[in-house]
């Protein structure tokens, strides 16, 4: 366990890398972009620090448990697996004077090699307001570790780079999340938070934090189908919140 808990502060290390839609708009003109504002010197000094303090214990981790991991892959086929994501989100705000819907489109693809993942998303969030739509997007490309003790029980942090659309800013992006096997791990419960952060004034331009029960419902030698129902709570700008039903369909092929 201590090794686990080693690794995670490692990885969380801050790292200076790389209606509502309207008002959030407004918050995002404010941003300072991640890349613009790059002291390359000072981000070589930073990791090479953090390599002399522990990138060898890292690496020799990430190897023996990709054999860990590896070795679990007639238990859990999708160790090594690539998988294609069709999800959407519904919400409904209602005030006095308009009523507000909401439908976020999240179409992701990851791919999956034992202990590394990487995950890409686009985050379409759409508002209607009196039937018109106003759109606020971003994409997010995630480089994710996997802690896998057992075939039922799987933790993933990773960090990466989400792209705001709309200033063209982009800004250092962070995941934690875990999987829980159901029904001899023909389904399972996935949990997960991803948050955005602007070092420069210390706030959080994207939060969001999900559930989903995922059935399996197709189960053919190289690919499993899923029917995925859950909720999402979406923050931007420490401001705005969205809540809304999740639902979608996710294919693994492995």
């Amino acid at each position: 366990m201590k090794k686990y808990l080693i690794i995670l502060l490692f990885f969380f290390l801050p790292f200076k890398i790389f209606g509502q839609i309207d008002a959030i708009k407004g918050l995002a003109e404010g941003g300072i972009d991640l890349l613009s504002d790059l002291d390359v010197e000072a981000a070589y000094s930073a990791i090479s620090c953090c390599w002399d303090n522990g990138g060898v214990f890292l690496i020799g981790f990430m190897i023996d448990h990709h054999k860990e991991i590896m070795s679990l892959r007639n238990l859990d086929p999708t160790v090594v697996s690539f998988e294609a994501r069709g999800g959407f989100a519904m919400g409904y705000h209602y005030t006095r004077s308009k009523n507000y819907i909401y439908v976020n489109y999240l179409p992701g693809l990851r791919g999956n090699l034992g202990v590394l993942s990487t995950d890409f998303r686009y985050n379409i969030l759409t508002e209607y307001t009196d039937d018109f739509p106003n759109l606020f997007t971003s994409w997010e490309w995630l480089f994710l570790l996997n802690f896998e003790p057992d075939e039922k029980f799987k933790l993933t942090v990773g960090t990466g780079i989400q792209m705001e659309k709309f200033t063209d800013t982009y800004y250092n992006e962070h995941y934690i999340g875990f999987k829980l096997g159901f029904a001899d791990n023909r389904d399972y419960l996935d949990v997960d938070t991803r948050f955005s952060i602007n070092y420069d004034t210390g706030e959080f331009p994207f939060f969001e934090g999900g559930i989903r029960y995922n059935v399996r419902v197709i189960n053919i030698s190289n690919v499993f189908v899923y029917i995925t129902l859950g909720g999402v709570y979406q923050n931007y700008y420490s401001s705005h919140d969205i809540w809304a039903a999740q639902g979608g369909l996710t294919f693994n092929i492995h």
